[in-house]
């Protein structure tokens, strides 16, 4: 089952680790170090953050459990007054479909941040339900141009292509308590292993900018 869940993983956030990388490494070319305040504790893409060098992070997460250096809600009002440090990047990966307030939480980063500091954001947009009952929301590009509309540049893209994102969902299936669907999920998942050059080709020559497993957002105050 971890094998999966890390597959589907690896396809719903295709390109997203190399996005990061690419505007860490252009920070890093202004700044010699980076102070970055996490939103959302303890997930792969903040332990794939702590590899750089020259670079201080912080996390915040409304969950003690997750062990956070800030158990805070970023959709508070008075979230400024519990940072103690001025973060030079606020990054949210895969949390703002759990907030039950996306709009204030966004709002609060910016008051955050300093003038021409950085939000990097990612979000699921096709993608099953999880981390239930606690998934309130999906995202279209639309959509994250209205959330980060304070900021004076921002920037949307895909992070995988269209039938990666039907793919992964087929596989996910594998989840479900009905031993049909769970059989169904398995035989995807051999499928994709067989089939992945072939999904790649499908989607370079059937092109469709509208449905991916979700959005990486650059956002400059």
């Amino acid at each position: 089952m971890y094998s999966i869940i890390k597959l589907t993983k690896l396809i719903s956030r295709k390109n997203l680790y190399k996005l990061i990388q690419q505007e860490i490494d252009l920070i890093k070319t202004q700044k010699k170090k980076i102070k970055v305040l996490n939103i959302g504790s303890r997930g792969d893409i903040e332990i794939f953050i702590k590899k750089n060098k020259n670079l201080k992070l912080m996390s915040m997460d409304i969950s003690k459990k997750r062990k956070p250096d800030i158990v805070y809600d970023i959709s508070k009002n008075d979230v400024k007054k519990r940072i103690k440090f001025n973060p030079d990047v606020v990054t949210i990966f895969e949390v703002l479909e759990h907030v039950k307030n996306p709009d204030k939480a966004v709002q609060n980063i910016y008051k955050i941040l300093k003038k021409n500091d950085v939000c990097l954001c990612s979000v699921p947009f096709n993608f099953h339900i999880h981390d239930e009952p606690n998934d309130f929301y999906r995202f279209t590009n639309y959509g994250l141009k209205y959330l980060f509309r304070n900021f004076q540049h921002v920037e949307i893209k895909r992070r995988n292509g269209w039938f990666e994102s039907i793919f992964v969902n087929f596989v996910r299936l594998y989840f479900e308590k009905n031993y049909f669907s769970k059989l169904l999920g398995l035989g995807f998942t051999i499928l994709y292993f067989f089939f992945y050059p072939l999904i790649i080709i499908i989607q370079k020559i059937f092109i469709s900018n509208k449905l991916t497993t979700g959005y990486f957002v650059k956002a400059i105050k």
